[in-house]
């Protein structure tokens, strides 16, 4: 299926400009280096040169093959996916992988150019890199659980979900953490590891929630329940008719002796529950100040 002005595919069409460009610089210096005269005599003349030289052909020919393998995995799967909402999630996924294997071979690039042995190198720091890692496993976890997440369908970017009393949109999926925007408009980060080792409600296949909201009236209030279902019936009426509240309901819960507990209880769909409980919580303000 052929997604039109997707995006994500317009991301993926830039890439493939700046693909073409590596691969154009690459085959200049590689061509360059076997075939020029002037060319080789400078690289014989300059030693320093020659490494140079050699660590920038591995670092755009390592970069253009994690390029390619990108963009024809990418390629591959915009076209058999239905729907774009997850796209993100798995681009997510395979630029970071990307990305680290970039970092990688721009770390033995590097070592190329100061003639270092990247084997050597590496062997000589297998007992700093060892305690590196215990250092900083917790950070580990997070990049683990961050590609979980990017590679499975359990959370998407754009999708509505609560950890806790947090409640937010997914905006952004990093290997450390994910970035949720509330509906205040504030962005929250939390670590990877806490979503995958807490119990986070997902909203994206529900297409209305449940909203409870207690009341607590004094003995004596102005209005009784009848009057209040009332009032409140009609002034939802136009969300009832324009289906963005169902079954709106006013209960009564407990009596107790200085006051009663109402229950008003309703369906809307998640993108309009802000709105919702902004328009009960004006309405019960109003109630409140005629009493």
């Amino acid at each position: 299926m052929t997604i039109p002005n997707s995006p994500f595919k317009n991301i993926e069409t830039k890439k493939k400009r700046i693909f073409f460009l590596k691969l154009f610089i690459f085959l200049a210096f590689l061509f360059g280096g076997r075939f020029s005269p002037v060319v080789q005599e400078f690289l014989n003349e300059y030693p320093g040169m020659d490494s140079l030289h050699t660590a920038i052909l591995f670092l755009l020919g390592g970069n253009i093959i994690i390029s390619l393998a990108r963009l024809i995995t990418a390629r591959i799967y915009l076209r058999k996916a239905k729907d774009e909402k997850v796209h993100g999630n798995f681009l997510l996924g395979i630029s970071w992988i990307s990305n680290i294997l970039n970092s990688l071979v721009f770390l033995i690039a590097f070592m190329l150019a100061f003639d270092i042995q990247p084997l050597e190198f590496l062997t000589s720091l297998t007992i700093v890199a060892a305690a590196i890692a215990i250092l900083s496993k917790d950070y580990v976890t997070n990049i683990i659980n961050g590609l979980i997440m990017m590679f499975t369908d359990q959370f998407s970017l754009g999708d509505t979900i609560q950890i806790g009393k947090t409640q937010g949109v997914i905006e952004d999926i990093t290997l450390l953490n994910v970035v949720l925007k509330k509906d205040d408009g504030y962005k929250t980060m939390v670590p990877n590891s806490l979503i995958l080792n807490a119990q986070v409600t997902n909203f994206r296949n529900l297409e209305k929630k449940k909203i409870e909201f207690p009341i607590e009236l004094p003995h004596g209030f102005k209005y009784d329940i009848s009057t209040i279902n009332s009032k409140l019936k009609e002034t939802f009426a136009n969300r009832v008719e324009e289906k963005s509240i169902s079954n709106l309901n006013l209960t009564l819960q407990k009596i107790q002796k200085e006051f009663i507990t109402l229950k008003v209880s309703f369906e809307t769909p998640v993108e309009r529950e802000a709105e919702v409980q902004a328009e009960l919580h004006q309405f019960l303000l109003s109630l409140f100040n005629e009493n």
